[in-house]
């Protein structure tokens, strides 16, 4: 409040009012002294004008008093709504009239504070319900990963348990026809052993990523390991893999999820790309990161698809996937690796033919 405003506040007004009566005192006491002296000392005219000031001192103190008395009832009256408002939990969107004085300014701030506090109070309670919301997905994403596993593993069991059921119950079976059985067994296994090591891996990206050890890597050298093992395949399985990288490359990372990233993208391509070569580039980069493009000249994939391929179990042709020995978390595991890292993954199908991933992966200091 300024000068004016202080004046005429209530203290203002209490001392004005007590200033008028000390006057209205004194001049009673004065006219009373001056009543018991001789009207000879003084004409009647003098008594008048004191008597008629004191009236006028008291009439102006009742209306002082009277405008305090109508300003705090309003601002009481104003306070009392908020009050209740407040009470209720409602938003104040409109602050109410106050007069500018010690009660409208402590109305004001008492009217701040309370939304400051809805304000906070509201920003608690989205947080909670995003905690809230993000513990839910977990669960559910948890559940859904149980689920999912429990499906997937219901076939290569299954389907061991027939092969030696009727491996036991066939007397007469002959010697090929076991090592037959025994073969598809085996290779069931290798399918049960691949997903729990996916199962691992994507656990301990979710649960014990800050546990994980970081290092230079050199991801020339990764890239080169995984090009010698597809050289070793049968012709049908063989990708000829076309490699621009610059050797050494070194990248801050893990070196195991850095394998599973290249490892599975090229076994993804190998599987279901249906294309002869596999391309991997350093396409750019900054002082902090490389950008590298994995892709096949294959037939690509629906468009309906490409949102979905990093899903967990997310298979365009379940039938064909499984028959192939996918797991359905290959590209799940590629993206969790590279998120771990401090990247970013896209893909896309290229106008050429085949799927192009794109992905960023951090520089490692010299």
């Amino acid at each position: 409040m300024d000068s004016k405003d202080k004046f005429f506040s209530y203290r203002g007004g209490m001392y004005i009012l007590l200033a008028l009566l000390i006057l209205t005192l004194v001049g009673g006491v004065i006219t009373y002294r001056f009543s018991l002296l001789s009207h000879s000392l003084h004409s009647e005219n003098t008594d008048e004008i004191i008597f008629y000031t004191i009236i006028g001192v008291a009439a102006l103190a009742s209306v002082i008093a009277t405008t305090l008395a109508v300003r705090l009832n309003r601002n009481l009256a104003s306070l009392k709504r908020v009050s209740e408002a407040m009470e209720a939990g409602a938003d104040i969107d409109s602050m109410p009239t106050f007069a500018n004085d010690e009660l409208g300014e402590i109305s004001r701030h008492i009217i701040d504070l309370y939304q400051r506090l809805r304000h906070t109070s509201s920003q608690l309670e989205n947080e909670h319900k995003l905690a809230m919301h993000e513990h839910q997905e977990k669960l559910r994403i948890k559940r859904q990963l149980t689920n999912n596993i429990n499906h997937e593993l219901k076939t290569p069991v299954a389907a061991i348990q027939g092969y030696l059921e009727t491996m036991i119950s066939s007397k007469e079976m002959t010697a090929e026809e076991r090592d037959a059985f025994i073969a598809k067994s085996y290779a069931h296994c290798q399918r049960l052993t691949q997903l729990l090591n996916d199962v691992s891996t994507i656990t301990r990206l979710e649960d014990g990523s800050s546990r994980i050890e970081r290092e230079s890597v050199d991801l020339h050298a990764i890239v080169d390991e995984v090009a010698s093992e597809v050289a070793l395949l049968p012709d049908d399985k063989r990708m000829r893999m076309n490699i621009s990288l610059p050797s050494p490359m070194p990248v801050m990372g893990n070196s195991t999820l850095l394998m599973s990233i290249v490892k599975n993208l090229t076994d993804n391509a190998i599987a279901y790309s249906g294309g002869r070569d596999i391309f991997i580039r350093l396409t750019e980069g900054n002082d902090a990161m490389h950008t590298i493009t994995f892709s096949d000249n294959g037939i690509g994939i629906d468009e309906e698809h490409i949102n979905h391929i990093f899903e967990r179990f997310y298979r365009i042709d379940a039938g064909r996937s499984r028959k192939l020995g996918g797991t359905g978390l290959g590209l799940s595991i590629v993206k969790n690796a590279v998120l771990f890292h401090g990247g970013d993954i896209e893909v896309y199908n290229r106008k050429a033919g085949g799927l192009e991933f794109k992905f960023t992966l951090p520089i490692a200091e010299n």
